[in-house]
């Protein structure tokens, strides 16, 4: 096969684009990297892969390339005068850089950023347009009547679709793609599974519960601080990790911090601690809770079964796909009874929290090593 182009349109800051590009290093494709959206900097994950001199290359595309100003430049060039010139400046380049060089994809790394973007950039086309679903994009957005016709108009412009879950095929299919629907799997892709389950410590021996505490939009993490709140105050035991806590949930936290002292702890989303970090928690940690309103196939939920942590997750995910192909796990309502029923379960229940730890593993390295995943991501951009 000849070496292909790629633009791909992504948020520079994400780590789901990063471990997706990172999937190609070994590959004959030269990479072109346009920033969806404004951001400060750029992911470490994805920054890493500018630097790489395997098979593939990685560049970005900007009216002026400083990469330690890249931020910034961003923001004054397609945030600022925009509010001047009352034009879409970032999809006016957009549309120049598709139009003037040949590229063979044009890849949008989700839909409310990039895929609109494209939509409105793509006029003329002599490359193959793909549109990938991330988390909500359609399931949630399609119930808002401002955000219904653009997701109809960029999928009908799109020539392949993925998505992570099978609801969403469907979905994208209702709306009005009629184009080829590529293989569905995680959009961050794979995850190392290998022998976690005999090297780390067994789950029932695990004293530790971390919760992914999002609020704003989608998030309900209060509903999980509120129900950890009171299994703590039961079994002086347990500690708790609250990751990605949200501006408008962190007085809670605190609050939680300051009446059980150690066994609170707690990182935010303004400042993150690494993925390396997070995976160690989860790797000494017996149950993780994941509550939101809307949500795809949950890269937290997926952590879980790699770690034998005990998942409970909101039955608004598409966390019950794993459950139909044989993971274990508690699927619950945003109910606080639901909730904490679960809770209960899984902080008492030693046999059902091993059982479920060796069926996830199982569930994990059939369906979700980076071993079967990345042969799979590596055909996306080999489609004619």
């Amino acid at each position: 096969m000849t070496r292909r182009k790629v633009l791909v349109v992504c948020m520079f800051d994400s780590i789901h684009a990063g471990r997706w590009l990172s999937q190609f290093t070994d590959q004959d494709i030269d990479f072109t990297l346009f920033p969806s959206k404004k951001f400060k900097k750029i992911h470490p994950k994805l920054a890493s892969l500018l630097d790489s001199n395997e098979g593939a290359t990685f560049s970005i595309t900007h009216p002026v390339i400083l990469p330690k100003v890249l931020g910034y430049l961003d923001f004054i060039f397609f945030v600022q005068f925009p509010k001047i010139f009352r034009r879409n400046l970032r999809a006016k380049y957009l549309r120049k850089i598709s139009n003037n060089h040949k590229y063979d994809f044009v890849h949008a790394l989700e839909i409310q950023g990039a895929g609109y973007l494209c939509d409105e950039a793509i006029t003329k086309k002599d490359f193959k347009f793909i549109l990938t679903n991330w988390g909500s994009d359609i399931f949630y957005f399609q119930h808002l009547p401002e955000h219904l016709p653009r997701i109809k108009s960029v999928l009908a412009k799109a020539d392949l679709y993925s998505a992570e879950c099978q609801r969403d095929y469907k979905l994208a299919t209702d709306l009005g793609f009629t184009g080829h629907q590529l293989p569905c799997i995680p959009n961050g892709g794979g995850l190392v599974t290998g022998e976690i389950l005999s090297i780390g410590s067994p789950t029932s021996t695990r004293k530790n519960i971390v919760v992914k505490t999002y609020g704003g939009t989608f998030g309900r993490g209060g509903l999980a601080i509120e129900a950890v709140s009171k299994i703590l105050e039961e079994h002086y035991e347990l500690t708790v990790y609250f990751y990605s806590v949200t501006d408008d949930l962190l007085s809670q936290v605190l609050e939680l911090k300051s009446k059980f002292g150690v066994r609170v702890n707690y990182s935010t989303l303004r400042k993150p601690i690494s993925h390396r970090q997070l995976e160690d928690i989860f790797a000494m940690s017996r149950i993780y809770i994941g509550c939101s309103i809307s949500d795809g196939i949950s890269t937290s939920f997926l952590e879980a079964l790699t770690k034998g942590v005990y998942p409970i997750q909101t039955n608004t995910s598409c966390a019950g796909e794993w459950i139909d192909n044989g993971a274990v796990a508690s699927l619950i309502n945003l109910d606080i009874d639901q909730l904490s029923e679960a809770l209960n379960l899984a902080v008492t229940d030693n046999t059902v929290v091993d059982f479920a730890a060796k069926k996830n593993l199982e569930v994990a390295n059939k369906l979700l090593a980076t071993t079967k995943i990345t042969p799979i991501a590596q055909q996306f951009y080999c489609w004619q």
